[in-house]
């Protein structure tokens, strides 16, 4: 992965994102990609091209997405080489212009988001505009978390957070996929104003050898 000053078409796009001027380029951002980078944020250039790591041009990696709104969120199946389930995140600025964000359904930021943005579905409007911020972790595995504010106050939803604390305390993969999987559904649904259909959640279900 490379990590470099934010080019020119790039700092373009993540401007309004970040409190800047406007752009109509899309972009596809990966989260965490590299574990020994402090970026936080990766744009995807294309499949036969590396990655890059956001950085401002202080040399700071790039980690706040200001005044975005939640503009879709689903789940992608088999991706890539390793067959991955992802969560996308499809982010519109003030202007209009979207980015998309995509991470491991089952990873800590995946989680962190999720988890704030059915606070937000619980406590505001999926309209509101946000403050999504992502740093880095300092355990072996440096992952990534993330919060969300709203009009300053973070934001959060507790049952949420304590179901998926217990279920990766009990080390069930499959349950804090299953949680995901509903929240998502749930998310979807009241953006597309479409009832969801969750699922009910087995005690039973056998524990996962790895967390993730």
């Amino acid at each position: 992965m490379t990590t470099t000053a934010l080019s020119i078409d790039t700092t373009s796009v993540l401007a309004e994102f970040t409190g800047g001027s406007s752009s109509n380029i899309a972009m596809m951002i990966g989260i965490g990609l590299v574990k020994d980078s402090e970026a936080v944020f990766f744009q995807y250039l294309g499949d036969d091209q590396t990655p890059q790591a956001l950085m401002l041009p202080s040399g700071k990696p790039l980690t706040r997405m200001a005044n975005v709104r939640l503009a879709e969120i689903g789940i992608a199946e088999d991706i890539g080489e390793f067959k991955s389930t992802k969560l996308n995140l499809v982010l519109e600025s003030s202007a209009g212009n979207t980015i998309m964000m995509t991470s491991g359904l089952s990873t800590i930021w995946s989680q962190c988001v999720i988890t704030a943005l059915m606070g937000m579905f619980n406590s505001y409007n999926l309209e509101t505009p946000f403050q999504l911020d992502t740093w880095k972790g300092t355990s072996k595995m440096r992952p990534c978390f993330a919060a969300i504010r709203c009009e300053n106050q973070k934001i959060s939803d507790q049952m949420l957070y304590d179901q998926l604390a217990d279920a990766r305390s009990d080390r069930d993969s499959a349950k804090v996929q299953a949680i995901m999987r509903d929240s998502v559904d749930i998310l979807a649904a009241a953006i597309s104003q479409v009832p969801a259909e969750v699922a009910i959640i087995e005690n039973d279900e056998k524990e996962a050898k790895e967390l993730f």
